[in-house]
């Protein structure tokens, strides 16, 4: 015998189905990992998708605005223009006068422009029509800028037929879109 000595054959351990289920944990992880990867991805796609989608419709949304600013802005330069050939106009002696004057027991408006011979009008039920005639003898029209003053002497016409002309005056506003009046009691 060896003198007591006992030769110890060591502990022998298999570690070959330890590695086979390492290695089958880890293709599971790195599987696991490429599907959660791939999901991922196509919910940012789907998510950049839909903010590009939301960015043309902005876009689209800013473009009808401007359009519709600039269409208003073209409207609004020559509604502008059109103010300033009146204002012109005005200053070289081309305002609309209604001179109200009472004859005849009856009241006449005296409809002029521009130094031209005035076109009476008789203050009765056609007077929206005759004095829409009056004004188109001047060659104004529905898109013509009108400044028109009507004066009155108040002592010597009937004030119902000043309410009446400032009604018609109101009305006829409808059809002319850029009729200005303004009223002027010449009473001392």
């Amino acid at each position: 015998m060896n003198g007591g000595f006992r030769k110890s054959k060591g502990i022998i351990i298999e570690l070959t189905s330890l590695l086979d289920v390492i290695l089958i944990m880890l293709f599971w992880v790195m599987l696991n990992m490429s599907n959660t990867a791939a999901d991922a991805e196509k919910k940012a796609q789907q998510q950049v998708d839909a903010a590009n989608a939301r960015v043309e419709q902005a876009k689209d949304e800013a473009q009808k605005q401007i359009d519709t600013i600039n269409e208003q802005n073209k409207e609004m330069r020559l509604q502008a223009e059109n103010m300033q050939n009146a204002l012109d106009g005005f200053s070289s002696g081309k305002m609309v006068t209604l001179e109200m004057k009472y004859e005849d027991g009856r009241d006449v408006i005296y409809v002029s422009q521009d130094s031209q011979q005035p076109k009476p009008v008789i203050v009765n039920s056609e007077l929206p029509e005759k004095l829409k005639d009056a004004l188109n003898s001047y060659g104004l029209d529905k898109d013509s800028i009108i400044l028109a003053a009507f004066m009155y002497d108040g002592n010597n016409v009937l004030y119902r037929d000043v309410n009446t002309v400032q009604n018609t005056l109101s009305t006829i506003k409808g059809n002319y879109k850029n009729i200005y009046y303004t009223q002027v009691n010449t009473t001392k």
